[in-house]
């Protein structure tokens, strides 16, 4: 099954089929990175070919509608968009041992402060802000805690090749990119009402609520002509 230029070794279409992979991945004390692949991450991999074989080696999400229909369409199978804040949100709320990487000082401990209270089974065994020169000293302290889930959140595909280039120093058992999920989490950032929510359209409320985001409507749209045109 692949996705234009890019064939990542599996795709999970469901939490429930995620939760099952990453219960195998555990149980195995594997390691794998979990991509939670929208379309700008799409349209990044066409010309970052580090991006594209990072993708090409990992377990995938379809998190965006517009990677769900091309998905389908080329492949007959009817697949919906699994948002990664909810994937990560999840897994955070049924135990998990998990860290924590990214975002500014306050927003990182208001997050984790904010989730032990929303989930009773919250086990986040660390955390650690998104700025930082050297990587030796987070790597060290992520390997003290020993999380079966890596949670980092700094912008893709920032965060993935970060995961990428320190796979054989880090000890997790699953790594996923979370983009800016802390910042939601800290209650600095407004996550987009329920009715975008649902209609699978909360891209375009943080779009249109946040204009540093707008330059990234670029590459939507450059994904809709290309779709469009038959060129993906």
């Amino acid at each position: 099954m692949n996705l234009s230029h890019l064939n990542p070794k599996t795709i999970l279409f469901s939490y429930q089929q995620a939760k099952e992979y990453i219960d195998s991945i555990i149980q195995n004390n594997g390691k794998e990175v979990v991509i939670t692949l929208n379309t700008e991450m799409f349209v990044d991999s066409m010309e970052d070919f580090e991006f594209r074989d990072i993708i090409n080696n990992s377990a995938v999400v379809l998190e965006s509608n517009g990677i769900c229909y091309l998905f389908s369409k080329k492949n007959g199978i009817k697949v919906n968009p699994l948002n990664g804040i909810d994937l990560a949100e999840k897994l955070i709320a049924e135990g998990y041992k998990v860290f924590i990487l990214g975002s500014k000082q306050e927003n990182v401990e208001a997050a984790v402060k904010n989730l032990k209270q929303r989930y009773i089974k919250a086990n986040i065994v660390g955390y650690h802000n998104g700025y930082f020169d050297q990587s030796e000293q987070v790597i060290d302290y992520i390997n003290k805690v020993e999380p079966q889930v890596l949670l980092v959140g700094m912008g893709s595909p920032k965060q993935e090749k970060w995961i990428y280039r320190n796979l054989d120093e880090l000890r997790f058992n699953i790594g996923i990119g979370i983009g800016g999920s802390i910042d939601v989490w800290s209650g600095f950032v407004k996550r987009a009402p329920d009715i975008f929510r649902r209609s699978n359209l909360e891209w375009a409320y943080r779009i249109f609520t946040d204009f540093k985001r707008l330059p990234r409507l670029k590459k939507l749209l450059k994904f809709a002509m290309m779709t469009a045109t038959g060129r993906i």
